[in-house]
């Protein structure tokens, strides 16, 4: 198929205006007297403690939302139900424990979360290796993301998987070295109205096409248990799903630099208190938004034969996007998985910059931080690129990048909690060899879990959390830090 002039515009205006805001964000940042490097970090990676509640809160959701969502949320309601829903439902009680528990805690207490635990009885090394697992986690989370999005630019260019993952890799490091958090977090919030403007545009799009309303689409859908996400014959999967949301959604917002700088680089405690928490909410609805889109998109095909050559369900929304929305509007939704993919990718590179500064490579010169952070942006870049690579082999998007983060969020929310929440009961010292038992014995969990007894994989960061604190209690009773 032709691609349009029309199409191009509308993504070109998309990054045009990104690039534009990364650019004013750049000159807000060297306006004004000669910096230190500290100074120039903290504007770098925590944005001058100057983020307003509507920007955090903005950011969190683009953030947390992907174009994982945009495409792997739509294919899971096509290949299940709504039952995915759950985990949103379980992440309010933990938004609030983050909000009330976890921020006073480390608000204003040091550049990444991670130096945060390193105090009072922390070594450097203890605090390089939480850093070095946690990025390495993380980059294979994001590397999943980084392919979903890139599977809508793919078919839109009508090039290969690897061709539309390198494109996108590209554009968001030269967007990332221009500006830092403030334009990150700013361009955030127009990603969040382009992604979220586009599921609402397919609800509207996917019935005109089919030439069905969307009640009756919706009604098939029902019919055949799609919009379902509690089963009263069986409540079991269901309570999974909220326990498994609400210890989840602590690692992955609570004790994640990416949403933890998110918070901590607000003007005022307050405000990221109220950011996390009203988060939640939106979540539910923006989750509800793309898993209508999934049914909508199961009704369509029943009456529709299924395009030929389709690799996956995954492959399914953009190939409909791309055949049957009409122009301006095919551009608009592609911009919107750019916008998806881009806020995730650009976060997680500065997120990781922040701990390879801070954290990683603690005694490289300061003074060369421009130098040293592109140098991380381009490796942390190509290392998320492989992952996507790999995960383009995979069918299941959404819950390989779910599951690829609770293998090792348990260890780190025990971490956490042994470190800043209740360290009066685990009297350590953070070394290299605390975190790599606490990680060992998380993973043991995990292994246990998923391999022997085969419980869901919502347990995985409970399996985890428990056996590396009592990991770290044993270590703290045959390895005590002395008093300071």
């Amino acid at each position: 198929m032709d691609i349009q002039l029309v199409d191009w515009f509308f993504i070109l205006l998309y990054i045009a205006v990104v690039f534009g805001i990364a650019l004013k964000s750049r000159k807000d940042m060297h306006e004004g007297d000669r910096k230190t490097p500290d100074e120039v970090a903290q504007e770098k990676y925590m944005a001058n403690k100057s983020l307003s509640f509507a920007e955090s809160l903005c950011s969190i959701i683009a953030t947390e939302v992907s174009a994982l969502t945009f495409i792997g949320i739509p294919a899971f309601a096509f290949k299940n139900n709504f039952s995915f829903i759950q985990i949103y439902m379980g992440a309010i009680a933990a938004r609030f424990v983050i909000a009330v528990v976890f921020l006073p805690r480390v608000y204003d207490k040091g550049l990444t979360i991670y130096e945060v635990m390193a105090k009072d009885t922390g070594l450097p090394s203890g605090q390089r290796a939480v850093a070095v697992f946690y990025s390495l986690s993380k980059v294979v989370s994001v590397g999943v993301r980084l392919f979903s999005g890139s599977i809508m630019v793919a078919s839109f260019m009508g090039v290969d998987i690897l061709t539309g993952l390198t494109a996108v890799t590209i554009l968001t490091l030269i967007y990332i070295q221009i500006g830092g958090l403030k334009a990150v977090v700013r361009t955030d919030m127009l990603q969040m109205a382009l992604f979220i403007t586009g599921g609402l545009l397919a609800h509207y799009l996917i019935p005109k096409t089919s030439g069905q309303s969307w009640g009756e689409l919706m009604a098939v859908a029902q019919a055949a248990g799609k919009t379902s996400f509690f089963d009263f014959t069986n409540p079991y999967p269901f309570i999974i799903g909220i326990l498994g949301g609400f210890l989840f959604d602590m690692a992955t917002h609570g004790v994640d630099q990416d949403f933890a700088q998110r918070l901590t680089a607000n003007r005022r405690l307050r405000h990221g208190q109220y950011a996390i928490f009203f988060s939640s909410f939106i979540s539910i609805s923006v989750g509800l938004l793309f898993l209508s889109v999934g049914a909508l998109l199961w009704a369509y095909y029943q009456s529709h034969p299924l395009p030929p050559n389709i690799e996956s369900t995954e492959y399914l929304f953009p190939h409909f996007i791309v055949n049957y929305f009409p122009l301006g509007i095919r551009g608009i939704m592609v911009a919107g998985v750019l916008a998806a993919t881009m806020s995730v990718l650009d976060s997680t590179i500065n997120a990781l910059c922040a701990t390879a500064y801070n954290d990683i490579f603690p005694n490289r010169d300061r003074k060369k931080l421009e130098f040293y952070g592109m140098v991380d942006s381009v490796v942390i870049g190509l290392l998320i690129l492989s992952i996507a690579v790999l995960a383009s082999k995979y069918d299941g998007l959404l819950l390989l990048g779910l599951k690829a983060q609770s293998w090792t969020g348990g260890t780190l929310l025990a971490l956490f909690f042994s470190k800043v929440i209740w360290k009066r009961f685990f009297n350590y010292q953070l070394t290299p060899v605390s975190v790599v038992g606490a990680y060992f014995c998380g993973m043991a969990g995990v292994f246990v879990n998923t391999q022997v007894l085969v419980w869901d994989w919502n347990l995985n960061v409970y399996w985890g959390f428990v056996l590396s604190s009592l990991f770290l209690k044993a270590y703290s009773a045959l390895r005590p830090a002395a008093v300071r």
